[in-house]
């Protein structure tokens, strides 16, 4: 494999902090666009540092096994009876790798992604912003499935459960588990009958809002309901899996810096991972560097994040995410690897993203740089 001068000088760059972790690093791989046999064979016959390899299980809704009958979920063409993966599992625990299934829960039209818009024939499904809009900027964000409608939680736990059962030798689940940053959602027809039945509030009746510093105390009920509502229904889902898969653990992926924000901000993308990780709703995370904000802000907010994180004393050890994608617009790891590397970060396992085809082979080169530094 070639590899450019760029590339390798980041990959050293990133060994220095991220060499070393508990472990080894950890791959994301997403089919049909990226060859999963041939990564699988890379890693093996290159020596790469990776012991978790995370396949990204469905996307837009199509999954890479047949779903449950009734459910919104399709098979992918190409995937309908679910031997594909089955042969992928088999062939990454051959070459030493432990296997994750990953999935972006409520994100079901990705902007980076060609496949069709599932929540187009849906509309019931989906989350809406004030304007009862599905993410106006959706080439920005995507578009986003509600929590709280309750078929779309069917729909989870019925898909997990049974990828669990259909796939037992998976040897656990890692998720996305968030809403848009890029807008306010929470104003679908069920959230709003949600936070009425629990809380005596509909959010449009303030979403004008007011000051950060001086919230009502309706928005503020509305705000801590959302939050731990957002919280409950992932430990729902996630109990699914558990129970389905005989205990197996789940990563969520979560941007460590959004524990510094104020609780509006905080419940805008409901990424409320303290608590998630308090109450071990998740078994651990895969942190994010909001790279979008500003210059030294990133840094700032990932140290104060980080700090909460160990003062929770998990038992675990987290990955520290080098993102292809960030909110919905892409990344290039090269990039990405040079601003992390300005930053003193700890010696943390590295979960490389490619979320592009077209990104694998900078990922490879990196983790083959991160192999010859470790030696």
């Amino acid at each position: 494999m070639s590899m450019s001068v760029s590339v390798a000088a980041l990959a050293w760059s990133l060994a220095l902090f991220g060499q070393g972790g508990p472990g080894g690093h950890a791959l994301r791989v997403v089919p049909p666009e990226m060859d999963v046999s041939a990564t699988i064979r890379t890693i093996h016959s290159e020596g790469l540092p990776v012991e978790l390899l995370v396949i990204d299980v469905c996307r837009s809704g199509q999954a890479l096994f047949p779903p449950p009958e009734g459910s919104p979920f399709v098979a992918r063409s190409g995937f309908e009876s679910g031997a594909q993966l089955r042969e992928w599992i088999d062939e990454a625990h051959k070459a030493g790798l432990r296997v994750y299934a990953g999935m972006d829960l409520l994100r079901w039209v990705d902007p980076l992604s060609s496949d069709p818009n599932l929540l187009e024939a849906r509309p019931g499904l989906v989350e809406m912003d004030v304007g009862a809009m599905c993410n106006p900027r959706a080439a920005a964000g995507g578009g986003f499935a509600s929590p709280w409608s309750g078929e779309v939680r069917d729909a989870l736990r019925g898909l997990l459960t049974k990828l669990a059962t259909d796939y037992p030798d998976l040897d656990g689940l890692y998720v996305a588990w968030s809403l848009s940053l890029d807008t306010y959602m929470g104003f679908s027809d069920a959230a709003r009958a949600a936070s009425i039945l629990a809380v005596g509030v509909d959010p449009v009746d303030f979403a004008s809002w007011g000051p950060v510093d001086s919230e009502p105390a309706p928005v503020t009920a509305w705000i801590e309901w959302r939050l731990s509502s957002f919280r409950e229904i992932l430990g729902e889902i996630r109990e699914a899996f558990r129970t389905a898969s005989g205990g197996k653990p789940m990563l969520a992926r979560a941007i460590c810096g959004v524990g510094t924000w104020k609780p509006r901000y905080r419940a805008a993308s409901c990424q409320d991972w303290m608590e998630w990780r308090f109450h071990s709703v998740v078994d651990d995370l895969v942190l994010e560097i909001d790279l979008l904000r500003g210059v030294n802000t990133p840094i700032n907010e990932f140290r104060a994040g980080y700090r909460l994180y160990e003062s929770i004393k998990p038992l675990g050890q987290p990955y520290l995410l080098v993102p292809g994608e960030l909110q919905g617009k892409r990344v290039s790891l090269p990039e990405a690897a040079e601003r992390m590397d300005k930053w003193p970060l700890p010696q943390l396992p590295l979960f490389v993203d490619p979320s592009q085809a077209d990104q694998l082979e900078s990922a490879l080169a990196l983790l083959g740089a991160l192999r010859d530094n470790e030696r």
